[in-house]
């Protein structure tokens, strides 16, 4: 699929209003006015405020099959809390919110699809479905957008995808299967007696407990489970104790967890369990631990990852493609549209190590190469055109 130069140059405009405007999860107001505003002005069909600042735009054919079940694509469009430190022209004007992990550049592309989409109908065999998903940092959006009805009808097959700095601008990467990680919070809640530092014998000190807590934690995983079924347990914060001369009756440790098969979640659950009743009361002391799912794995539908990576090598021979890239432990929440009808979720690289862009997701320094942006809008246009393939793998 060409895209204009026109197009790409709107495409690389709306990516940097976005990233110059950044909003956090469930705050993304402007930018959800600013999405809308432009589908507007293309005279593009759309549903507002679905699960919160969601948009959903239809693309029906000129012609043929227009009531038939959609091709969805959905991008996300929310920031993270961190502080942009790059210096360019279009850095985050909102202190302390950044688009870190390019969200802007997805929400850009997806409406480049919907404006390649719409002026092209005639080449449309089937109806799109363009989903603007807000709140994926936080793992609430998508499910608030199926509580709003986003699959009702059920769409045939759902498509996402993420830049990836890894990977160099003009590298896709793929997976047959589970490709991201079940991700779930994690809040460790330690309970001892406090007394005088002095007289320590009296006390039940849970910040000790929670000294020796953190390392059988990483023996958990590293020592108790399968180890070539990726998973693990991250601690990412431990508050506890008032003064220092009083020793701590309670800890508490918040962190993730992640695992990719259903196996390791089971017997990582029933480890981490047992550890949790017999390691504090050791020390006399109790636990208490909440867990809350975030995300569940992302698992693509083989069908659609060798129709894809076929669609690839025929008409992108410039693209190097890893048909099955090795799997990642982010989490993100598509997994729950891929849970609900076949899904496939594609990485492209927007590396580009010669104009310095190396920077990983999540990094105050971090920026994405333009280039990608064609290269995912014409991979996804291509796609949407050849809705009738993606019926007939799935049939």
């Amino acid at each position: 699929m060409t895209v204009s130069q026109e197009l790409f140059t709107l495409v690389r405009d709306w990516r940097r209003h976005l990233h110059r405007h950044p909003e956090l999860s469930g705050q993304e107001t402007e930018s959800a006015a600013f999405l809308s505003r432009v589908l507007d002005e293309h005279g593009i069909s759309q549903q507002q405020e679905i699960g919160g600042h969601g948009i959903v735009a239809t693309i029906s054919p000129a012609a043929g099959e227009r009531d038939a079940a959609p091709i969805a694509f959905r991008a996300d469009f929310d920031a993270l809390p961190l502080s942009d430190r790059k210096n360019c022209a279009y850095a985050s004007a909102n202190p302390g919110i950044m688009h870190a992990c390019g969200h802007d550049g997805h929400a850009a592309v997806l409406l480049g699809l919907a404006v390649v989409l719409q002026k092209n109908r005639d080449r449309l065999a089937l109806p799109v479905k363009l989903i603007f998903q807000p709140a994926e940092e936080n793992g609430q959006g998508a499910a608030a957008m199926l509580e709003d009805g986003i699959f009702e009808p059920l769409p045939a097959a759902v498509f996402g995808f993420h830049f990836f700095p890894e990977l160099e601008t003009g590298r896709i990467a793929l997976h047959h299967g589970a490709f991201m990680a079940a991700t779930e919070y994690l809040e460790i809640k330690l309970r001892g007696r406090s007394a005088h530092a002095c007289v320590p014998e009296k006390a039940i000190d849970a910040i000790q407990v929670a000294a020796h807590l953190i390392p059988a934690l990483n023996q958990l995983v590293c020592k108790n489970l399968d180890p070539v079924d990726p998973a693990l347990i991250s601690i990412g914060t431990i508050n506890g104790g008032t003064v220092s001369n009083i020793i701590a009756d309670e800890v508490t440790l918040t962190g993730t967890i992640r695992t990719l098969s259903t196996e390791q979640h089971q017997r990582l659950h029933e480890n981490l369990e047992r550890l949790l009743h017999d390691l504090p009361r050791a020390f006399g002391a109790e636990a208490e631990i909440t867990i809350g799912e975030v995300a569940p794995a992302l698992v693509n539908d083989p069908r659609l990852v060798a129709l894809t990576a076929g669609l690839l090598r025929n008409d992108f021979p410039e693209i190097s493609l890893s048909e099955n890239d090795p799997p990642h432990l982010g989490g993100e929440d598509f997994a729950r549209l891929a849970r609900l009808t076949p899904g496939c979720y594609l990485f492209f690289g927007s590396g580009n190590r010669e104009a310095g862009i190396i920077h990983p997701l999540h990094s105050s320094l971090f920026d994405l190469d333009e280039k990608a942006l064609e290269l995912a809008l014409r991979v996804l246009s291509e796609i949407a055109f050849r809705g009738p393939e993606v019926i007939r793998v799935l049939h």
